[in-house]
């Protein structure tokens, strides 16, 4: 049986695998019958994550869409057929691949029928409650039977982990994004009102009130009590299989897309609770969906990167890179899915978030980015295939194995020798109750092409990280007492810092760019284009066609990698000719 754990080697993250330092580089798609398994094997690839669901029911309560073909516990007996069937194929063209099953925890029909009352209502049928304590059990029960199928299977010995996922589109949102509100869940909540805040008599609310403009003290205790439990039950199941397989592999979960999301209700600002948890290995969400993912933006992380690395945790991103090659859903897979399920073009003509780039070599541009991105910030990354055929393309596999080779060779360097994020936000994830606040997301947004690399930080740990910092910026309009203490542990050590307020809620790019220059921070580049600087490596994603550039902090050789061509060379500036869009990614040595 392989043992694996997570590794940070000069900064970096790396999956140890019986001894071995892996990059956390991975594949995997839904719709296996398209999958490029070959393609990624012969690149070089060896990770892959294999989905799997108790249940062939929607992962997307509001669209109905469903990848599963069969659910395991939906007939009278196990069916492990298609999830084993995908395994064995991947093995018999890689048989050193290293597995990781992703796992559906959504319960069966039969069970939804014979339990109402653990359930809540969904657009598409009731769904299993996330506060059902049956649904923990049994759930549990039904998770530990699939485990230890596949631990007794004759592929068992190449399962290097885990990942586990529940919730609307298996991201442990609450399935009605309503903070699975019921009656068991108003039970629970008056229970945890007296236990937390000593509130013995709670004012009855309705879905109803959610939505209202005017603050709600209950309404909004209410969105910490979801977000809590989510988080909470998220880990329940992490802790049950950690348990079983004696802690010897590492176990993943979607959560904490709390420097994205503003809706506590969905239940993903409970990151608080769990992140140093010890059943919990890797947490992973997927590039930011700002602006429908357009090019000529950052595509930033939907959670607080460096808290993860302050609690040694693996930030492994979904990379569901569209490309030219992206078909529609109905296309990919004929006569499941309806036409007008996850549309390329809207009503208007224009493109949605599930259309790619028009060429190949824009295509290129976009894996590109992604890669700079997470390389520079020390993060793992899964290419997400999602209808398979996507990067089914010989140029574009050529970039992914070059990057494989980048990744793989990224262990030698040492990070602190080089250019890092000298500004941090911070994200208070307690601040959002209440109210619907934007003021992250379009900081984060505003931020990204400022030519001035940031990370994200949630104010608890503060303490762990501010002095890595030359500046920092408080996204929360009302700090809670988590922040207000933060923006203390700025002063202490004499770290500038602007906040938002219910006055002002956002700053524009200037703002923050004038700020952030004022308080010493270096700029790359001043003219609106994406620069990402970190671990030893820059990337470079234009806005326009122009001569871009770049001034670093001190002479450095620079090596091209990706996207340039011409001499390694020791310089303090980068001047290079760009087409809009074009990312370039450099070494730094």
């Amino acid at each position: 049986m392989l043992k694996s754990h997570i590794e940070f080697v000069n900064e970096k993250p790396f999956i140890n695998i019986n001894g071995k330092l892996h990059y956390p580089l991975a594949y995997t798609t839904y719709f296996e019958e398209c999958a490029e398994y070959a393609d990624f094997v012969e690149s070089g690839y060896r990770m892959f994550f294999v989905n799997v669901s108790f249940s062939d029911l929607p992962i997307n309560n509001i669209t109905g869409f469903s990848p599963f073909l069969t659910g395991v516990f939906e007939g009278d007996t196990p069916g492990y057929a298609e999830f084993d069937g995908r395994v064995r194929e991947i093995l018999s063209l890689c048989p050193e691949a290293l597995i990781f099953p992703r796992i559906n925890i959504a319960m069966p029909r039969k069970w939804l029928s014979e339990n109402e009352a653990e359930c809540v209502e969904t657009p598409t049928g009731k769904r299993e409650s996330l506060y059902s304590d049956k649904f923990l059990h049994e759930g549990a029960e039904l998770l530990l039977t699939l485990v230890k199928h596949i631990r007794n299977a004759d592929y068992s010995g190449r399962i290097a982990g885990y990942q586990l996922c529940g919730g609307t589109t298996q991201e442990w949102f609450h399935h009605d994004l309503k903070g699975s509100f019921s009656a068991k869940s108003l039970e629970k909540f008056r229970v945890w009102m007296k236990e937390r805040y000593n509130i013995q008599d709670v004012p009855e609310f309705s879905k109803e009130d959610f939505g209202k403009a005017e603050f709600c003290h209950t309404v909004s205790r209410f969105g910490e009590f979801s977000c809590e439990m989510a988080a909470k039950t998220a880990e329940h199941f992490s802790a049950v299989l950690k348990d079983f397989i004696c802690g010897e592999q590492i176990v993943g979960i979607f959560y904490g897309y709390n420097a994205y999301l503003n809706d506590v209700m969905w239940g993903h600002h409970g990151l608080r609770y769990i992140i140093d948890s010890p059943h919990i290995d890797f947490f992973s969400s997927p590039c930011g969906y700002d602006d429908t993912r357009r090019l000529g933006i950052d595509w930033s992380d939907l959670l607080p990167t460096a808290s993860l690395k302050a609690h040694n945790k693996l930030y492994f991103v979904e990379c569901d890179i569209r490309t030219h090659l992206t078909r529609r859903l109905h296309d990919s897979r004929p006569g499941r899915y309806s036409e007008d399920t996850y549309q390329q073009v809207d009503k208007n003509g224009n493109k949605t978030v599930w259309a790619g780039p028009d060429t190949k070599a824009l295509s290129v541009s976009a894996i590109r980015k992604a890669f700079a991105h997470q390389l520079t910030k020390g993060s793992g990354i899964w290419w997400f295939d999602m209808w398979g055929g996507w990067y089914h393309d010989p140029d574009i596999m050529k970039e992914l194995h070059n990057m494989k080779l980048i990744a793989e060779a990224s262990r030698k360097k040492n990070s602190s020798e080089y250019p890092k994020a000298e500004t941090v936000i911070f994200v208070d994830e307690k601040a959002y109750f209440g109210e619907v606040c934007h003021s992250v997301n379009i900081i984060r947004g505003n931020m990204g092409n400022l030519g001035i690399p940031f990370e994200l930080c949630m104010v608890e740990d503060a303490h762990r990280v501010v002095s890595d910092y030359k500046a920092a910026v408080f996204t929360a309009p009302v700090s809670s007492e988590k922040g207000i203490i933060a923006k203390n542990f700025c002063k202490e050590k004499n770290i500038p810092f602007v906040e938002v307020s219910p006055e002002k809620t956002y700053f524009s790019k200037e703002e923050l760019k004038e700020f952030l220059i004022s308080s010493g921070v270096h700029c790359y580049n001043g003219d609106g284009h994406v620069i990402y600087c970190g671990n030893g490596y820059l990337g470079i994603h234009s806005v326009k066609d122009e001569t871009v550039n770049i001034s670093l902090p001190q002479k450095f050789s620079i090596k091209p990698l990706l996207g340039a061509d011409f001499p390694e060379c020791v310089k303090d500036v980068i001047s290079i000719d760009m087409k809009q869009y074009d990312t370039v990614f450099f070494e730094l040595q």
